[in-house]
C-alpha cells in the first residue's frame, strides 16, 4: 500500500493559500485530481462553514449538516432534505444533485424512475434514452469508519461549486444523492473521543488514547447495533429512513463506503466470486465487474494500492452492497485502510487520515463517471431485472402467499409492514383458504401475489435454504423473515383474484386489542398471547396494581359464557385489599387497560366472578403473584456488544421498560437487592464480581445468562455443562495447508436457523407454541450433563430448518438442551444458546426472552 509520510509544514502551506486561490482547486489537505476547470467562490467551501479543512481533524455530525444546509442554500444544484431522526434526536440527510434543469422537472424524473419498476413492460428503449442515471452514495455507516462522511462533504463541494464541461455533463444525465452520515449517532460518539484525546500535535502511536476508543466504540447506532445489518429488516429508525429513499429513487447503483484494518489497502467489488447470492443476477456481477474497472483507473492515477475479489461477500442482502441486488440496483462496498485517528502507524509506515479521505472521494468520482458512462446499460438492466422478474413470477408453481393474522396477530402485523417498507404489495383476503390443512378465514390474513414488482426480493427474503455452493460466509447464512417472526407464511395455489381484495394503500397498522365482558366484572384478565403483553405488565406495576400469573388453564363466565384460558394470563383483581375507611377506586386501572389495548394490542376480558367452571379461581394458590420488575443489564467493558444492545433495546425501547446498565467491573460495589432481574451479557466477571452476582440471586434474584456468559454460567457451577469437541485433524487428514484455514471455518455456525422443542407449561414457554424457530450464530455447542428438570427446549431430532451446517457439527445437535432454567438459592437461574433478540427482528424469539424477564422469578 503506497503510505503517505505527513508533515504538519504541509498542512500548514496549505492554510496559507489566499482565500482567492482557493476557489480555483478543491480545498482538502491533499492534492487530488478533479477533472474540473475551476471551483465557483460563490460556493461555501468547508472550512467556511465549520472552521477546518477537511482532513486534519474529524468532522462531527453537526458540522456536516450545517455544511450540507449551507451549500444547498447557495447552489441551484443541490436540495437538502432530511428523511427522519436518529435514536438521540440527530438530523438523518442527504442531498439530491443534478442539473437545475432537471431540479425544475424533479417529480417528473421520479414518476418516470418509478415507472421502470412499476411497470416495466410498458417503457420503452426509447424512453429510457431520455432518463437520467440515479447514483445514490452513502457514508460511514459504521460510525468510527469515518473517512467516508469527511469524503461526502468534499464530493457535495465538488458537484456544487465545479466548472466545466464535464461535470456540467455529469450533472445533466444524473440525479446524485448523497447520504453523508448514515449514522450519525455513533460517528458522534466516535468523533468526540477522538478530536476530545487529540493533543496539539498528534501521535501515531496505537497505544495512544485516541486510537483506542472506550466501549462500545462508534461502529454502531445508540442501541448498539449494526446498521449495516439492518438494510432488509430495516428495524432502526437510521435504516427506515434510509430505505424510504432507496425505494423512492430506485438507484441504479448504491454505494457503501467503509473501513477496514489500517494494514490493508483499498477494497472494491466484485468481492469473492463464490459467495455472491444466488439471486443476484449473473449480469449484475458483469455490471460491477466493469464499474470496477473505473475505480482501478482512478485509484491507479493517484497511485494508491487496491485489490478487489479476495474478501467480503454478496451474500447475505441485509448489507449495503447486498441489499440493492435483489431490487434492480448494482450495490458497491469500498473498504479503505483505516487511521482511525489522525495519523496511525503501519506497517507500510505512516497512514494520515486526508489519505483516507482521499480515496474515498476518488472512488466517489469514479462511481459518478461509471454510472454516467454506462447510464444505458444500468437503465436497460434495471427495466429488464423488474420485466423478468414479473415472468418468473408468472412461471412459478405458486400464486402467491398468504399470510395469517390467527396466530400472532402483531407479529404478522409487524412482518406486514416490514415487507411494505420493501414495496411489497399485500392485500386483504376476502375469502377463507385452506392451504396444508390450515383454513384461514377472511379478514384474518393478508393475500401477497406473486405476480408483482417486487417477486424477487419477496423469494429472496422469505424462502428457506439449505444447499450452498459454498461453505464460508461473511456472514449469516439465513434470515428467512417468516420464521423469524414465527408465524403462518402460506403458499397458495388460488387464482388471487378469488381470494383477494383490493391492494392495501397505506401501511398495515397494529391493531386487534379488545376488552369483553361486563364493566361490572370483579377482574381483568390479560391473555398471554400478544407480542407486547409484558408491555402491559410494566404499564399495571409502574401504576402500583398487584398482578397474579395463571399457571394452570382454567375457564372463566365472561358476560355469562364460558372462555377458556391458557397458562400465563394475567389476573388483574379489581378489588384489592383495602384499609378501614379506604375507599375503592378502580378507575385509574381501567384507563391503563384502555391504553394497553390500543397501544399494546392485548386481549383482556373482565370476568364476572372470581369462581370458574373449569380449573383453579382467580385467587386460586397455584397463581403467582408478580414481583414488580426492576431490571439490570451489564453494559461496558468485558460485555458483549451485540447482546447488550440487543437486549438493551428490547427491554427499553420495545417493551418500554426501564433498564440500568451495569458496568461489569463495577459489580462487586453494587447493591445489586434493589433488582429482581439481572440479565448477563458479559462472560469475564472478576472473582469478587462473580461472587456477588451469585450472592443476589441465592437470595431471589433472576439471573438470566446470554450466550456470552454461557462459558461463566459453565466455569461457575450454575450449570453442569460441557463444551462439545470437533477431531479437527480428522477432518485435515486429507487436506493440504492452504485448505486448513477454509476446513476450520466451515465448522462454524456464522447464522442458522434451528427448531426448539419447548415444554410449555414451564413458565419460560407460556404463551409459545411447543416447537419454535430459534437463530443460532457461534461455534460452541454444550452439552448439558444436570438434571433433566432443569431443561426448558431442546433441539429436535431434524433441528436445521434453514442455513449452513456442516455434517460434523449438524451431529452435534439432536436432542440438546437449547433452554435452561434452575432455582438457585431463593432465585432462579436463567440460560439460553441462542440470541433470542437477534438484530431485533427475531419477534418469536423475544417472547421468550421476555418471559425471563416477566415470569422468570416465578418457578
Amino acid at each position: 500500500m503506497r503510505t503517505l509520510n505527513w508533515t504538519l509544514t504541509l498542512v500548514t502551506a496549505f492554510l496559507l493559500i489566499p482565500s482567492a486561490a482557493m476557489a480555483q482547486q478543491m480545498p482538502f489537505a491533499m492534492d487530488v485530481p478533479t477533472g474540473v476547470d475551476a471551483y465557483d467562490a460563490s460556493i461555501p467551501t468547508p472550512e467556511d462553514v465549520i472552521g477546518h479543512v477537511i482532513g486534519t481533524k474529524h468532522t462531527t455530525p453537526h458540522e456536516v449538516d450545517w455544511y450540507f444546509r449551507a451549500v444547498a442554500d447557495a447552489s441551484d444544484r443541490v436540495v437538502y432534505r432530511s428523511q427522519g431522526k436518529s435514536y438521540e434526536g440527530r438530523n438523518l440527510i442527504h442531498a439530491i444533485v443534478t442539473s437545475p434543469t432537471n431540479h425544475a422537472r424533479l417529480d417528473e424524473i421520479l414518476a418516470a424512475q418509478q415507472r421502470v419498476a412499476d411497470d416495466p413492460e410498458s417503457v420503452t428503449d426509447e424512453m429510457l434514452a431520455d432518463m437520467p442515471v440515479v447514483l445514490h452514495q452513502g457514508y460511514s455507516i459504521h460510525g468510527n469508519e469515518s473517512s467516508g462522511t469527511e469524503a461526502a462533504v468534499l464530493y457535495l463541494y465538488h458537484l456544487a461549486a465545479g466548472q466545466g464541461a464535464e461535470v456540467e455533463n455529469v450533472l445533466e444525465n444524473a440525479i446524485i444523492i448523497i447520504d453523508p452520515l448514515f449514522n450519525p449517532d455513533g460517528r458522534d460518539r466516535f468523533a468526540d473521543w477522538v478530536n476530545r484525546n487529540r493533543g496539539a500535535v498528534a501521535t501515531a502511536d496505537r497505544q495512544d488514547r485516541e486510537h483506542n476508543e472506550a466501549w462500545p466504540g462508534g461502529r454502531t447506532n445508540h442501541y448498539l447495533f449494526d446498521l449495516n445489518r439492518d438494510w432488509m429488516v430495516a428495524q432502526h429508525p437510521e435504516s427506515v429512513g434510509r430505505i424510504g429513499v432507496f425505494h423512492e429513487w430506485r438507484p441504479h447503483i448504491l454505494t457503501d463506503h467503509h473501513e477496514m484494518g489500517g494494514n490493508s489497502t483499498f477494497f472494491f467489488q466484485p468481492g469473492i466470486p463464490s459467495r455472491n447470492n444466488p439471486r443476484t443476477p449473473k449480469l449484475n456481477t458483469e455490471l460491477t465487474a466493469e464499474i470496477a474497472t473505473y475505480h482501478a483507473a482512478g485509484l491507479d492515477e493517484i497511485g494508491a494500492a487496491y485489490y478487489a475479489e479476495e474478501s467480503f461477500d454478496d451474500f447475505f442482502l441485509g448489507k449495503g452492497s447486498a441489499f440493492p441486488d435483489v431490487q434492480g440496483s448494482i450495490g458497491i462496498l469500498f473498504e479503505q485502510g483505516s487511521s482511525r485517528a489522525l495519523i496511525a502507524s503501519t506497517n507500510d509506515g505512516l497512514l494520515h487520515y486526508a489519505y483516507t479521505v482521499r480515496n474515498q472521494f476518488v472512488t466517489s468520482l469514479t462511481t459518478m463517471k461509471a454510472g454516467v458512462s454506462m447510464r444505458d446499460k444500468l437503465l436497460r438492466y434495471q427495466r429488464d431485472f423488474y420485466r423478468d422478474g414479473l415472468a418468473e413470477a408468472r412461471r412459478a408453481d405458486n400464486s402467491g402467499w398468504v399470510v395469517s393474522l390467527e396466530r400472532g396477530r402483531t407479529r404478522a402485523q409487524r412482518f406486514v409492514q416490514l415487507m411494505q417498507r420493501h414495496r411489497v404489495q399485500f392485500h386483504e383476503l376476502t375469502e377463507d383458504v385452506t392451504i396444508d390443512g390450515m383454513t384461514v378465514r377472511a379478514g384474518s390474513g393478508y393475500v401477497v401475489p406473486a405476480e408483482q414488482p417486487q417477486y424477487r426480493a419477496i423469494r429472496a427474503f422469505t424462502e428457506r435454504t439449505l444447499a450452498y455452493e459454498d461453505s464460508l460466509f461473511y456472514d449469516v447464512s439465513t434470515w428467512t423473515l417468516p420464521l423469524a417472526f414465527d408465524i403462518d407464511w402460506l403458499e397458495t395455489r388460488a387464482n388471487i383474484e378469488d381470494i383477494a381484495g383490493e391492494v392495501i394503500d397505506s401501511p398495515v397498522a397494529l391493531d386487534g386489542g379488545s376488552l369483553t365482558g361486563d364493566e361490572n366484572g370483579v377482574a381483568y384478565l390479560i391473555k398471554w398471547n400478544r407480542l407486547f403483553a409484558p408491555r402491559t405488565v410494566y404499564r399495571l406495576q409502574a401504576a402500583g396494581v398487584p398482578l397474579r400469573m395463571a399457571n394452570n388453564p382454567f375457564s372463566a363466565l365472561i358476560d355469562g359464557k364460558k372462555v377458556w384460558f391458557d397458562r400465563g394470563t394475567i389476573i388483574v383483581q379489581l378489588e384489592r385489599r383495602l384499609m378501614p375507611g379506604e375507599a375503592s377506586d378502580h378507575s385509574h386501572i381501567h384507563d391503563i387497560i384502555q391504553t394497553a389495548i390500543a397501544e399494546d394490542h392485548v386481549e383482556v376480558y373482565l370476568a364476572d366472578t372470581g369462581a370458574t367452571p373449569d380449573g383453579p379461581d382467580l385467587g386460586g394458590a397455584s397463581t403467582d403473584s408478580l414481583e414488580p420488575l426492576s431490571i439490570a443489564l451489564t453494559a461496558g467493558s468485558g460485555a458483549s456488544t451485540n447482546a447488550t444492545g440487543e437486549a438493551w433495546h428490547a427491554m427499553s425501547e420495545r417493551f418500554q421498560m426501564p433498564v440500568s446498565l451495569l458496568e461489569p467491573s463495577r459489580l462487586a460495589g453494587l447493591d445489586l437487592s434493589r433488582y429482581s432481574v439481572l440479565v448477563l451479557t458479559a462472560g469475564g466477571l472478576s472473582q469478587s464480581a462473580t461472587e456477588s452476582v451469585k450472592s443476589w440471586t441465592r437470595q431471589g434474584g433472576t439471573l438470566v445468562v446470554m450466550p456470552a456468559a454461557n462459558r461463566w454460567a459453565m466455569t461457575n457451577e450454575l450449570f453442569d455443562m460441557e463444551t462439545q469437541s470437533i477431531n479437527m485433524d480428522s477432518i485435515y487428514a486429507s487436506l493440504s495447508f492452504n485448505q486448513f484455514g477454509d476446513a476450520r471455518g466451515a465448522q462454524g455456525i456464522g447464522g442458522s436457523i434451528f427448531e426448539v422443542n419447548l415444554d410449555t407449561t414451564h413458565p419460560l414457554a407460556y404463551g409459545l407454541p411447543e416447537t419454535l424457530p430459534v437463530f443460532r450464530q457461534g461455534s460452541t455447542m454444550w452439552t448439558h450433563n444436570g438434571s433433566i428438570t432443569e431443561v426448558v427446549g431442546r433441539y429436535s431430532d431434524e433441528p436445521l430448518l434453514s442455513g449452513y451446517l456442516s455434517k460434523t457439527k449438524k451431529a452435534q445437535f439432536p436432542g440438546q438442551a437449547a433452554v435452561l432454567a434452575s432455582g438457585y438459592g431463593g432465585g432462579n437461574v436463567i440460560l439460553f444458546q441462542e440470541r433470542l433478540n437477534f438484530r431485533a427482528y427475531w419477534h418469536g424469539t423475544q417472547r421468550l426472552f421476555m418471559n425471563a424477564v416477566v415470569f422468570g422469578g416465578t418457578f
